[in-house]
């Protein structure tokens, strides 16, 4: 067909031409004066099929050596259709082409994969990939063209459908390294003959490549060689270094540092701009620190835990009574671990030989190159290859995880829109609350809340709603009109738009996309989300699309939809449709209306969207309103751009109530109304409307969108599970008990500002709010400053001592009453999570939140600590058997030989009362200072301070600790309160030390609004006016980001401050 298109075609075109041309010239000469001009229209006829063979012609001479080359074509204006007909001609004749034996190749042996893995080569092999999929042992021809050694992820068949983003997460650890998988596959020719390109969806069956080197990148790689350079060549500052893709702290400590264990002090240097030592970004900057050399003896494997005195190395391999996570059905023995934390600096590329197993199953530390007898087989890398691959084949996410039907109803948008408003109304529990109050949090994390904390991607709400913002400043800026959309489609990478005219050229940051679609061009810089106002705040989610994206219909535009279903189904819709039109985060406010979804969550959500109205005639009756007053504004100069009003109906109409509803809406099409209505009734009223079939899991036509799609849909029981968590945020405060009593009430009274004249304080009068000034350029972040090592913003040293300088007997004194065993291991989760004797590489961060998940829910089942360690796709018992042993080994045992984490688990896995924690500890000094009172106790609170790293859990959101979270927030707000207002208002005030205090506390909850009366009172008790002008600007731009009013208390704060006649005089 190809040759009879590019030869064929020609010759018929000429011999059509030369039969023609006497006519048809003749033709044109008298195209005027005849009536019968045949010849000429023959001759124009053959000129256009010319031009479309010249089009045709060269799309092919463009297609075929891209394809062949793996890549993507250039797009010629104009030549759309030819590059397309072309594309598919050539694609599926390469496709057809390996097929004959003329081009077959013979078969190449590969060397298996496990024979030359080395050791601490962590995720599955392309073989083990294939076995894992039916591949029946066979290797894909994508994995096959890759070479041995690399690794691949075949595409699976769920719902939602996968994304780059969730294969990243699960198969790299991080979602963000997905552009690693984009590039290594970009331009790939894909079973179905498919071409994979970076900014389309992904296809079930694909076999993906993935990157080789991050499991374990670090490991069996040589130390950094010395390296030249040519003079004038281009390099890097020797005291710095710019994060690469696939980077982690302690890689970047092993490459430039030489030893991967000195990350803290990596860390140490680069506070001002990595907030978390588990996040890093490419591109940052980070200063090194300085060389160091080695202690003699020092041990510079990262790897290597510290030497506790452990028992021989074991694991939970089921055996008779012991802690096995499960009984093995098979009855097949327990396979070696390879460790995932070899060294870095192996550099020579050697398989050592993998030394005996002991009877649990684990290998050797060290390896032999003699095994000793053993009662198994002796092991060699090659021939147990399949053992060892075992293990370390398995994967993070399990095989029995929640259930696809779970997380299907509710779509990733509306997760995070309802997440995001659980979180706000918690910050406003904490906010209402007493000092020394807790706010009403359950006492387990909710299953729905877990669910949807696995389904958000508030990375993509934040991109589209900078996207449409952007879009909305340059119309603004060039002084035109808005596009009009139909609808938009998110996926983990992307948004696109749909115009309503096609033929308009897509304005920044928008390019043209594929079919009629407008996509995000990537290279275009979007502003921030203050740099415009909403401009489609009636985009909804309404469902998602075969490839995994989320498709917004624009309800105004649509004006009617309609949605076919028993009354539970059309009620589930509407719900889903309701929630998300309230919780979105690119509307700014609109006027949504409903009947039959009862009044509950109109009260509890803080926004504020929702309205509920007894029927379609109170409905009726505010639409007409709405009309009477848009006409009588359309006179005016600048009238008033109304906000969108959407009606969601979930209650049967009668026919009569519709005909007055669509009635309505036929007078008002020049203002944003849409309808969401059942179809029973109001079919025949609405004949044009969209119309889809309601709380169904099978795909359907959405004839706006040109798309098929799943629609979103929120079940009874999800919605009583939202609506319990949420009431839950109006509960009143638990008192305070205890030591915790003891908390002070905030002092607003100002009265106290010349209490300082002759006290330490006054030596920082005129100094600047250290730390907290600093946040200029970004009001909400702050920088931590060293409790102990205070700076006041001039360069030289503070004249002003603490408290527990003073006293230097009330600190040792904390020491000396709570003796410490340094030799037991600590967790620490005030701040980002560490284990003693567990490093950041390998496992190691898995290892650490499971240790602090065992500490603090004790006596848990091995399918409870599944699912809370990977509440979507729970880890198989099999990954947590490993787990738990690696666990136990790098905690070792205490002085009577039993291990930190216990064998016997008849209770559920928990560790020894030995181990300790920051938590406790901080528990301990802060309810001892508060008994202490002032003066006495203030050692004891800052002591406590002094454990504060971060905020709790390094800010991971890890659902089973939500409840911990919200408590040790409020403890250490109020430890930094009372600290605070003690060495305020007391009768040697100390206001540097109240800063401090100040300062720890901001940092971890910079939306804590006692803490911000503290600072103003403090920068007004020195006369501070500046500082106290940057503590309201720093509270108004927290509130903004979190649309929420200030305190009536801050309000009189600030009336005080600015009422004083004397200041009032100065300004």
């Amino acid at each position: 067909m190809l040759v009879a298109l590019l030869t064929g075609l020609p010759w018929l075109l000429w011999e059509a031409i030369w039969a023609a041309a006497p006519a048809g010239m003749d033709d044109l000469t008298h195209l005027f004066t005849r009536q019968d001009t045949s010849g000429a229209f023959i001759l124009a006829l053959a000129a256009v099929g010319w031009i479309s063979w010249g089009s045709f012609a060269l799309a092919l001479l463009l297609e075929i050596p891209a394809q062949l080359r793996g890549r993507t074509a250039p797009r010629l204006p104009g030549f759309r259709l030819s590059q397309r007909v072309a594309a598919t001609l050539v694609g599926g004749l390469l496709v057809l082409l390996p097929t004959g034996t003329a081009m077959a190749s013979p078969a190449q042996a590969s060397p298996t994969l496990a024979a030359e893995q080395l050791p601490g080569h962590g995720g599955p092999t392309a073989a083990a990939t294939a076995r894992a999929d039916g591949g029946g042992g066979q290797q894909q021809p994508e994995a096959a063209e890759s070479g041995a050694g690399q690794r691949v992820y075949t595409v699976r068949d769920v719902r939602p459908a996968e994304s780059l983003w969730q294969i990243a997460e699960n198969e790299l650890g991080s979602g963000e390294l997905y552009t690693r998988i984009a590039d290594l596959n970009d331009g790939r020719t894909m079973a179905d003959g498919s071409v994979f390109h970076a900014d389309a969806s992904i296809k079930p069956g694909w076999t993906l490549l993935l990157p080789a080197d991050h499991t374990s990148h670090a490991a069996a790689k040589p130390p950094p060689a010395p390296t030249f350079q040519l003079l004038g060549s281009q390099q890097e500052s020797d005291d710095s270094y710019t994060v690469e893709p696939g980077d982690y702290l302690s890689k970047i400590a092993q490459e430039q540092l030489g030893d991967g264990d000195r990350w803290p002090e990596l860390y140490d240097a680069n506070r001002d701009q990595v907030q978390d030592p588990d996040l890093i970004y490419p591109g940052q900057q980070l200063d090194l620190p300085a060389q160091r050399s080695p202690v003699p003896g020092e041990s510079t494997d990262p790897a290597e835990p510290p030497q506790h005195n452990s028992p021989p190395a074991d694991d939970d391999a089921p055996q008779g009574n012991g802690d096995g996570a499960e009984p093995e059905s098979d009855g097949a023995p327990e396979t070696a671990v390879p460790s995932h934390e070899a060294p870095a600096d192996r550099g020579d590329h050697q398989v050592p030989p993998v030394g005996p197993t002991s009877p649990g199953g684990v290998a050797s530390k060290t390896p032999s190159a003699t095994p000793a007898p053993t009662s198994q087989a002796p092991t060699t890398p090659a021939a147990s290859s399949p053992a060892i691959a075992a293990p370390d084949s398995v994967t993070e996410e399990g095989q029995s995880g929640i259930g696809v039907r779970e997380v299907a109803g509710v779509g990733m948008l509306l997760a995070a829109g309802l997440l995001a408003t659980l979180s706000l109304k918690r910050i406003l529990q904490r906010r209402r609350r007493k000092p020394g109050e807790t706010i009403a949090m359950p006492e387990e994390t909710g299953q729905l809340e877990q669910v949807l904390a696995a389904t958000q991607e508030p990375g993509s709400i934040h991109l589209l709603d900078t996207a449409l913002r952007t879009l909305a400043h340059h119309a603004q800026h060039e002084g035109e009109h808005l596009p009009s959309i139909r609808g938009a489609r998110v996926t983990a990478r992307t948004v696109e738009l749909l115009p309503d005219d096609t033929e308009l050229e897509p304005p920044p940051p928008f390019t043209r996309g594929t079919d009629a679609w407008w996509r995000l061009n990537p290279d275009t810089p979007l502003l921030d989300s203050d740099a415009a106002a909403a401009p489609y705040p009636g985009l909804t989610t309404i469902g998602t699309d075969p490839d995994g994206g989320h498709l917004l219909l624009n309800l105004p535009h649509t004006g009617t939809l309609l949605l076919d279903g028993t009354p539970s189904e059309v009620l589930a819709t509407t719900r889903a449709i309701a929630l998300e039109a309230a919780t979105c985060a690119w509307s700014d406010h609109a006027d949504i209306l409903t009947v039959g979804l009862g009044n509950d969550i109109a009260a509890l959500l803080p926004q504020g969207r929702i309205r509920p109205v007894p029927h379609l005639r109170a409905a009726l009756s505010d639409l007409g309103e709405l009309l009477l007053e848009s006409h009588q504004v359309a006179d005016e100069e600048e009238p008033v751009c109304p906000l969108p009003w959407v009606l969601i109906c979930a209650a049967e109409a009668t026919e009569s109530d519709a005909w007055e509803l669509a009635d309505a809406i036929s007078k008002a099409r020049h203002l944003p109304v849409a309808l969401v209505l059942p179809a029973s009734v109001a079919g025949g009223c609405f004949p044009d409307a969209e119309r889809l079939a309601a709380a169904t899991d099978t795909l359907q036509r959405c004839e706006t969108l040109d798309s098929d799609l799943a629609i979103q849909y929120v079940t009874e029981a999800d919605y009583e599970s939202f609506v319990q968590t949420l009431a839950t945020t109006e509960d009143p405060a638990s008192p305070a008990e205890g030591p915790w009593q003891s908390v002070p009430d905030a002092h607003l009274d100002t009265s106290t500002a010349g209490a300082s004249a002759g006290g330490p304080g006054a030596a920082g009068r005129a100094a600047p709010f250290p730390a907290l000034a600093a946040a200029a350029g970004t009001p909400t972040s702050f920088r931590i400053v060293s409790p102990t090592t205070p700076n006041t913003g001039t360069g030289e040293p503070d004249a002003v001592e603490s408290e527990s300088t003073r006293n230097p007997t009330q600190s040792s004194a904390v020491e000396d009453d709570d003796p410490i065993d340094l030799h037991t291991p600590e967790i620490s989760i005030l701040g980002p999570i560490l284990v003693s004797g567990i490093k950041a590489s390998g496992h190691g961060n898995r290892l650490a939140t499971l240790a602090a998940l065992v500490y603090f829910k004790p006596g848990r089942s091995a399918e409870v600590l599944c699912e809370a360690m990977e509440p979507r796709k729970p880890w198989s018992k099999m990954t947590l058997q490993a787990r738990m042993s690696e666990l136990r080994n790098r905690l070792g045992v205490d002085t009577d030989g039993e291990p930190y984490l216990p064998r016997e688990r008849r209770d559920g896995y928990r560790l020894s009362p030995k181990v300790r924690c920051d938590w406790s500890r901080f528990q301990s000094l802060a309810e001892r200072g508060l008994a202490r009172g002032p003066g006495a106790g203030m050692g004891d609170l800052e002591s406590a301070l002094r454990l504060v790293r971060g905020r709790p859990f390094g800010g991971a959101d890890h659902d089973w600790a939500s409840p911990l979270v919200q408590e040790m927030l409020a403890r250490i707000i109020d430890v930094a309160h009372t600290l605070a207002t003690w060495h305020r208002t007391g009768p040697d005030p100390d206001l540097d030390a109240a800063r401090r205090a100040i300062t720890v506390g901001l940092d971890i909850d910079d939306s804590a609004e006692i803490l911000y009366q503290a600072w103003m009172l403090i920068d007004d008790q020195v006369g501070n006016r500046a500082g106290v002008l940057k503590a309201i600007e720093t509270l108004q731009a927290v509130n903004r980001r979190l649309d929420v009013s200030m305190e009536p208390a801050t309000e009189r704060v600030i009336d005080n401050i600015f009422s004083k006649p004397a200041q009032l005089q100065r300004l």
